[in-house]
């Protein structure tokens, strides 16, 4: 098995697991962490897609809040010896850092966080079909996305890791321009993943977008709890440290 990391003796420790050289040095006692033996696998996915660079006011971007979160998520994991991965992706997965609990792993991680752009269009469904094959052993996969694409796309792919047993959490970015459409004057509008363009009276549409719109998040939210996924919808003016202590509080009460 490799070697993984250290932590502090309990007296419900074999001794053999204890780091004699170690002790010798320190005179501290600490075992040896090896990759099988680490409690939890978590898996990040992060959306890298076109539409992830969008920012209506003078907040991040959601690709930059949801670089962040994943630091984040995967900082938490690591500190506590469970293995954290990342993957991105738009269209296709473009990156993947499998789960590691080495105490080096979490620059590797930033780095991948650090070089990641906005690329092609989004499709969700085909990224979620990929990282189940390199995915194998059971773990919590959290996806971060505005999953601005198919929703029947999105629940065939969610199905998938769902049906692999993995404990699946989906932060589901929203701007809060999207969420509220501000917008009074004429506006020239254009498609952040396509070739559409429009110009119109922001008065005129906003009833109707506020209701498709409204729809679209009802159609995720329910694709994921009819799947007993846990979802999470995430405004990009919301701390990602205050979201991140609200949600392992809940999640914490739920579990026990």
């Amino acid at each position: 098995m490799e070697y993984a990391d250290h932590r502090p003796y309990t007296p419900s420790d074999e001794l053999r697991s204890l780091d004699w050289k170690l002790l010798a040095k320190t005179d501290k006692y600490y075992v040896k962490l090896y990759e099988e033996q680490t409690n939890t696998r978590i898996t990040v996915i992060l959306d890298t897609s076109r539409s992830m660079a969008f920012a209506g006011g003078d907040g991040p971007s959601k690709l930059d809040y949801g670089r962040f979160l994943a630091a984040a998520i995967c900082h938490l994991a690591l500190k506590q010896n469970d293995a954290a991965g990342l993957a991105t992706f738009d269209r296709d997965v473009r990156s993947y850092v499998p789960p590691r609990s080495a105490a080096n792993h979490f620059r590797h991680i930033l780095t991948d966080l650090g070089r990641a752009t906005p690329g092609a269009d989004t499709s969700v469904g085909t990224a979620l079909r990929e990282l189940a094959g390199r995915i194998p052993k059971r773990g919590i996969v959290v996806l971060i996305s505005d999953l601005l694409d198919d929703p029947a796309g999105i629940a065939t792919g969610l199905s998938l890791m769902a049906h692999m047993r993995h404990d699946l959490l989906v932060f589901h970015l929203v701007d809060p321009v999207e969420r509220t459409f501000p917008f009074e004057k004429v506006t020239r509008f254009r498609d952040m993943e396509g070739e559409g363009r429009i110009v119109t009276n922001p008065r005129q549409v906003r009833a109707a977008y506020l209701e498709r719109f409204g729809a679209f998040l009802e159609a995720i939210r329910g694709a994921c709890l009819e799947r007993r996924i846990g979802y999470e919808l995430t405004q990009t003016d919301q701390p990602y440290a205050e979201l991140l202590a609200s949600y392992l509080a809940r999640r914490s009460r739920m579990t026990g």
